[in-house]
């Protein structure tokens, strides 16, 4: 028997009723302690996303499995797509694309509510063509320092779209993105 008088048939073994009564007595739990303290609850309906794209030499080849044009015609396409996509679905939210060629990040739009200049700056793309090696390094740090300074109360995300096979990093790859957890 437990503290309630209830049979157990094993100490790992609970029933879906009773795990469910924990899950809402936390809750309930949870919901006094912040209105008791004058916490708000917040949630995250204001998304800071950066849209981070593989410029690199890669980028120039054709794959036989997508339609016909180079990997960059696509990128363009499908970036093109999902910027229209998410103002959509997230009208409030900011959105920012970086670049990632010859190694080094640009940043080619800063964080913005407005569509259209992101599907101008990201149609340019098409005339500058791949160069270099790709670094995911550089274009995660770059993306991170902005959103290092977005407020709390948002979701701060970065999106990657990349082609390359392999990157080339100036560093620990897996230290930069515990870094990125902080933020």
């Amino acid at each position: 028997e437990d503290a309630d008088g209830n049979l157990q048939t094993g100490q790992s073994v609970q029933t879906a009723s009773s795990l469910a009564d924990r899950i809402r007595k936390r809750r309930l739990q949870r919901a006094r302690t912040d209105a008791a303290s004058g916490r708000r609850v917040v949630r995250d309906m204001v998304r800071y996303v950066y849209l981070l794209l593989d410029l690199s030499l890669s980028m120039n080849e054709k794959d036989p499995s997508l339609p016909p044009g180079s990997k960059l015609s696509q990128m363009i396409r499908i970036a093109t797509d999902f910027v229209a996509e998410y103002y959509d679905q997230n009208p409030i939210s900011h959105l920012g694309v970086v670049t990632v060629r010859d190694g080094e990040a640009e940043m080619l739009t800063r964080l913005s509510g407005s569509p259209r200049m992101h599907v101008r700056e990201i149609a340019k793309l098409s005339v500058s063509g791949g160069a270099g090696e790709f670094s995911l390094q550089n274009g995660l740090e770059l993306a991170g320092r902005s959103l290092g300074h977005m407020p709390p109360y948002g979701s701060r995300e970065i999106v990657l779209v990349c082609g390359a096979l392999s990157t080339c990093d100036p560093g620990d790859l897996i230290v930069e993105t515990v870094s990125l957890d902080g933020i």
